[in-house]
């Protein structure tokens, strides 16, 4: 009789004890992931507006100070410009200016709490999918989930987006996109179509923040196969289909607001040749992927390497056999279900940024555009990690590798940070590098 109690009880008792591990873990992990966040951006609080870097038109503009009046949200949610449509970006920067009028440690506030939310969204969207899979221990979820947000708030590639006012765009439509992730997640839990449609509108209201948004459909579709859905049934098919549709209207509103600047594809401006577009391609996913990895020699602005109707400089030609060749010596690499799961989050959120469609964009490169592709690196950095300290004898120096990169990223970024203070600080980066590229390093006096 005391034996059965006592098995009663310890059935009873575990369970608890595994609730409450749990419990405490996601609240240190989440108290980890904030003070991690603030000590890297403490500085942009005393940051300015970016007055001579886009500031001065895409925040401060007639559309912020006209208020939150009928007329001017109408115009808001309606209007072209400049060749933009973000109604949502610009409805926080409206209701910024009307609380706080022209105070950029406010604009900045709310840029830090969007990205601090990101950073949690992310860790908990990657706990929910990892758990669902059914792959995972409880351990490696802890891990997995924990290091990839907390290297999404250390990274400094990312900084751009948080620093920079006007780049809130990024900031915003990711908000939207990851908890539209987490409502489909619920929808696949509870079956409820509630929380479909909740998708729906949290697509919808992404897409209100950029137009990067529209890769949504794609990315549920690798959700599916991660959490192991057959992607085979008629059903998961029918559920994406209204989500597709809007994807297309979506990217037709998106050129037709380029078109509304004379840019983009449906306008008469020229554009480069197609081939030039694939090299470009091949290129910016080279250069993002390395980044993401190892974020070196960082900056503001990296401009085509010729102008529309030159030859591209024959150095940029072996980017796509680069590619290629990588793509089939590593195809059985490639196709393991998590590698593909972290490689193909990254290429579904940077594919329309690469310009195989002429987009209106005089950069090749933005660090800001690979905010959300770059959780798919993240992942794989996590996933790898998590896999080398499941074999014992190389914990200590798996630990120490991931404290020493953690702690060298983050400097890196809190130092990044203070280079958009202003536009004076930002641009003058851009001329030191362009000194230590130009100044032979043998005779320091020239």
């Amino acid at each position: 009789m005391n034996h059965n109690v006592s098995a009663v009880s310890t059935q009873r008792i575990f369970p608890r004890l595994k609730e409450i591990v749990v419990v405490n873990s996601v609240t240190l992990s989440v108290a980890a992931l904030v003070l991690f966040t603030l000590m890297v951006y403490f500085p942009v609080f005393s940051h300015q507006f970016q007055t001579h870097w886009d500031d001065q038109w895409v925040v401060i503009n007639p559309y912020t100070e006209n208020g939150l009046n009928s007329q001017n949200l109408w115009a808001i949610l309606t209007e072209f410009y400049k060749g933009q449509y973000a109604p949502l970006n610009q409805l926080l920067y409206t209701i910024l200016y009307s609380v706080f009028g022209y105070n950029p440690f406010w604009f900045h506030l709310a840029g830090i709490m969007l990205h601090l939310c990101n950073v949690l969204l992310v860790y908990f969207f990657i706990r929910r999918v990892l758990t669902r899979s059914g792959d995972f221990t409880l351990v490696s979820i802890t891990r997995i989930s924990f290091f990839t947000a907390a290297i999404m708030a250390l990274h400094p590639l990312l900084v751009e987006s948080v620093a920079w006012i006007s780049a809130s765009k990024i900031l915003i439509y990711s908000c939207f996109y990851l908890v539209g992730l987490h409502l489909y997640l619920k929808y696949l839990s509870s079956g409820k179509i509630i929380y479909y449609l909740l998708t729906l509108l949290l697509f919808i209201c992404s897409f209100g923040g950029k137009e990067q948004a529209v890769t949504f459909p794609v990315c549920l579709l690798l959700v599916d196969y991660a959490v192991n859905r057959n992607l085979k049934t008629k059903r998961l098919w029918m559920e994406k289909l209204p989500l597709f549709l809007l994807a297309f209207l979506m990217g037709y509103i998106t050129l037709l607001s380029q078109s509304a600047d004379k840019v983009g594809l449906l306008s008469n401006s020229r554009h480069y040749p197609f081939y030039q577009n694939i090299i470009f391609a091949s290129y910016s996913v080279t250069e993002y992927l390395v980044k993401c990895l190892i974020p070196v020699k960082l900056s503001y602005l990296y401009v085509f390497p010729n102008a529309i109707g030159e030859e591209v400089p024959k150095r940029f030609w072996i980017y796509p056999l680069l590619l290629l060749i990588m793509l089939f010596s590593f195809w059985d690499f490639w196709k393991k279900k998590w590698v593909f799961f972290g490689i193909a989050f990254f290429l579904i959120h940077i594919a329309m940024v690469l310009h195989i469609i002429p987009m209106a964009r005089f950069a090749m490169v933005a660090d800001r555009y690979a905010y959300l592709s770059s959780v798919g690196i993240f992942f794989l950095v996590a996933f790898f990690a998590d896999k080398a300290l499941n074999q014992t004898k190389h914990i200590r120096l798996v630990l120490t590798l991931v404290f020493l990169y953690s702690l060298s990223i983050g400097i890196y970024a809190h130092q990044r940070s203070k280079v958009w203070r202003n536009s004076d600080t930002l641009k003058q980066e851009l001329k030191d590098l362009l000194e230590k590229a130009t100044i032979p390093q043998n005779n320091p006096h020239q």
